[in-house]
């Protein structure tokens, strides 16, 4: 089986593999007295070897796509799936987010260009007349200039529309390898072709179309969505993992399997575009097989995935735009003390946001209550 629980705990994953992403992939970004990581390792900071796993740790962004458009077909399945309530509960979540840590960043973290990095100098107001637009396209999804890493929100945004007719044009299909070779052309056409026709002077202005631009032009990622429709179509994650071997070899499977994608995304498919349509699948599958031998574990991603959406959201905050939050994140040459750090101001804020939030239900809906009594 592939459960709600397993969606969790491979997002728990995933998140992990962002903050660890963003944590020590940029050098550049790093607050500008911090030395660098070291290791116990001889060579592993010095030869690379961590740049590269914190650069492949960038599958968390497939795999977050591949687990959306799974959601999306199991929701559709049953008869559940609403599109424009699964855009407002999306617009919901951010938005969330949006009202407190915006106002905060403005507040409270707005810093002239000193000795530190750029990133922490970005909520300077240059005018009231670009703030406000800045603000609109900031709120509405269109852009990201508010944090830079909230551009997979307007990217998921488009992809939920195009995934609903994906599940209308593919409903009568009955063959896995004809849908998976549709999702390798929709890779091929929006990846490939559509740029390339925008490019010609003759179509330039297709590059300036809204339409074509979001709904065409899509973000390098997002093809694998549609993959997700696919394996969750055909039930294909819980086939990969019946024909893992049961008893002990599983979870040893599982994890090398896992490892394995890991290093082939990184070391062999790299210079390869649309590996992850194979890739993010496989490696769902044996991180999910991997869960399933140890039930704590489980539940512990699990926990860390019911709380991935606003980690994503907030933990860039403390990685690069709040300088003191950043000092804290990097206040060691541990990549691993330091991913706990940040792990631990994210998974926090998001508990704390949902326990605001929580209670600022109840009191709404006790009013409203208290009203109608009157």
């Amino acid at each position: 089986m592939f459960t709600r629980d397993d969606t969790r705990a491979v997002k728990g994953a995933a998140i992990l593999l962002m903050l660890l992403h963003h944590l020590a992939c940029y050098a550049s970004r790093y607050p500008l007295d911090f030395p660098g990581f070291a290791s116990l390792i001889p060579g592993f900071v010095e030869n690379g070897y961590l740049t590269d796993v914190a650069l492949n740790a960038l599958i968390c962004v497939p795999t977050f796509f591949f687990l959306g458009g799974y959601g999306l077909y199991k929701r559709w399945e049953r008869g559940g799936f609403r599109l424009l309530d699964a855009l407002l509960d999306l617009y919901k979540r951010y938005w969330r987010v949006f009202a407190i840590f915006v106002p905060v960043a403005f507040l409270f973290f707005a810093r002239p260009q000193g000795s530190m990095s750029e990133f922490c100098t970005r909520y300077l107001v240059a005018s009231p007349r670009q703030f406000w637009t800045d603000f609109l396209t900031n709120l509405t999804g269109y852009a990201a200039t508010f944090n830079s890493e909230w551009w997979f929100f307007g990217s998921y945004v488009c992809a939920l529309p195009l995934g609903c007719l994906f599940c209308m044009g593919t409903k009568n299909h009955r063959s896995f390898l004809a849908d998976l070779f549709l999702v390798f052309a929709i890779h091929i056409l929006t990846q490939g072709l559509f740029p390339a026709l925008a490019s010609v002077p003759a179509l330039s202005a297709l590059g300036r179309n809204l339409f074509y631009y979001r709904f065409l032009e899509l973000n390098k990622f997002a093809p694998v969505f549609f993959c997700g429709i696919v394996f969750a179509k055909y039930d294909g994650l819980v086939r990969i993992k019946n024909c893992l071997s049961r008893g002990v070899w599983r979870p040893v499977l599982g994890f090398a399997g896992a490892l394995a994608v890991f290093f082939c995304r990184a070391w062999v498919m790299t210079d390869m575009d649309g590996a992850d349509v194979i890739l993010v699948p496989l490696f769902a599958a044996f991180v999910s097989a991997l869960f399933d031998c140890w039930r704590v574990l489980k539940g512990c991603f699990a926990f860390l995935g019911r709380h991935s959406a606003n980690m994503w959201l907030v933990h860039s905050f403390y990685c690069y735009y709040f300088l003191e939050f950043t000092k804290l994140v990097y206040c060691t040459r541990s990549v691993w003390l330091d991913l706990l750090i940040l792990a631990g101001l994210s998974l926090g804020t998001s508990i704390l946001l949902e326990l605001f939030y929580g209670a600022l239900g109840k009191a709404v809906r006790h009013r409203d209550k208290a009203l109608s009594v009157r």
